[in-house]
């Protein structure tokens, strides 16, 4: 390849004189303008004012948004618990029997059934007599007096438990166990005012019912009674307890009834009522009317143990004895932060000497608690007083104007012409 080589000037040291560029003047800038005072348009001012707009837009969407999110978590929540609870029944329900719930069931009649006795009883009453006793229990709730009821068995020794009313003016009672024999029986003791009433029957073999602690017993708990509601032999029925510390019409002060759904017809007074372990927790008493309507009243086990033992012992029932009248208390006289625990209003006292007056217990004076215990109401008083020895000593805390004071007081024997 060849290779040309040229020489050549710089354009520099070529280009004519009068081509050389000429200094200029520089420009002169231009003038500042000094800034307007007082506008709102500053950095500073257009900062707070968005400040101000992003807040009330916050507040705007705290207050319309945030409560419906909080109630869809809430529901949220809701709606994920129930569906534990769909699916853990679900499972459950598999791998529960029905055959073994069933067979619990048959168990406890099992169980009580041999302890329950039909009760025939032959009365020498006059057409008239039965005609007023008829109409003394008619529509107070009471069973009407008829020749038989029920009982339960509670010691092996033939002692019966059953109501007074179901024995009340017999003559000639009969006693009618589950294996089929037919006993006559003789009365241990009677006490009107609880409706409680022992029998002895002479016979071997007996299989006892076992007492439960009726306290113990919880409102919704089920609940079996045995009896012989129209004359059929230890008819079971099943429900559930549905309250407790009840009043009825057939019922006196010295009474706290249990009160459950289960059937109780004329012929089951004096049966028992049964827990789920085959305990007798009460003693079928009444029902509303003179037919089951879904609701029926027991003796409180607790009640009918204590009256039980106690007219075994003596064949009555040694009850205390205060010698005050009493009444409820009014509400714009209630003391205390609990608005079942009333206390007892005292009215009046007995003439002449009595445990109360005694004691320094004033007409206007409010009872309110009993051996530390907290009286609920007029009856709740009545039953402490009641269930007390004569003779015993206990404490009472009273309301006296706007102060509290503390007594002893004597319990006395209850008149005979109040015995019933």
């Amino acid at each position: 390849m060849n290779h040309l080589d040229f020489d050549v000037e710089p354009a520099e040291y070529s280009r004519p004189a009068d081509a050389w560029p000429q200094s200029t003047p520089s420009p002169k800038p231009p003038k500042e303008i000094p800034p307007l005072r007082n506008q709102s348009s500053s950095p500073g001012a257009a900062q707070a004012l968005v400040s101000l707009v992003m807040l009330g837009v916050l507040l705007l969407a705290t207050r319309f948004l945030v409560p419906t999110l909080v109630e869809e978590i809430r529901y949220a929540w809701h709606r994920g618990e129930l569906r534990a609870e769909y699916e853990s029944s679900g499972e459950g329900l598999r791998n529960v029997s029905m055959n073994s719930l069933a067979q619990a069931y048959q168990m406890v009649t099992q169980r009580v059934g041999p302890s329950v006795v039909h009760i025939d009883v032959e009365r020498d009453l006059t057409e008239q007599e039965r005609e007023l006793a008829v109409a003394i229990r008619r529509g107070s709730g009471m069973e009407l007096p008829g020749d038989q009821g029920s009982g339960v068995i509670v010691d092996d020794q033939g002692f019966v438990l059953t109501n007074y009313h179901v024995i009340e003016g017999g003559s000639d009672i009969h006693v009618g166990l589950s294996d089929g024999r037919r006993v006559s029986a003789e009365v241990v003791g009677m006490d009107a005012l609880t409706d409680i009433a022992i029998l002895k029957i002479e016979a071997n073999g007996l299989l006892p019912v076992r007492w439960g602690d009726s306290d113990k017993s919880e409102v919704g708990t089920p609940v079996w009674a045995v009896g012989s509601p129209f004359g059929l032999d230890r008819t079971v029925t099943f429900g559930i307890l549905s309250g407790k510390h009840r009043a009825t019409k057939a019922g006196t002060r010295y009474q706290d009834f249990m009160q459950s759904d289960v059937a109780v017809n004329p012929g089951n007074s004096g049966g028992p009522l049964i827990n789920s372990a085959g305990e007798l927790i009460g003693i079928n008493t009444a029902i509303v009317g003179e037919t089951y309507r879904g609701v029926s009243f027991s003796i409180p086990s607790n009640v009918a143990k204590q009256v039980y033992e106690r007219l075994r012992s003596s064949g009555y029932v040694n009850r205390g004895w205060l010698g005050v009248a009493l009444d409820e208390v009014p509400e714009s006289r209630r003391h205390g932060d609990d608005p079942l625990i009333r206390g007892a209003l005292v009215r009046g006292l007995a003439n002449g000497s009595s445990p109360a007056r005694n004691a320094g217990i004033l007409p206007d004076d409010i009872i309110i608690a009993f051996n530390s215990q907290p009286v609920r109401d007029m009856g709740a008083l009545m039953r402490m007083v009641g269930d007390t020895t004569g003779g015993s000593t206990v404490s009472m805390e009273i309301y006296r104007g706007d102060t509290t004071r503390l007594l002893d007081v004597e319990i006395g024997m209850r008149p005979d012409d109040l015995k019933r």
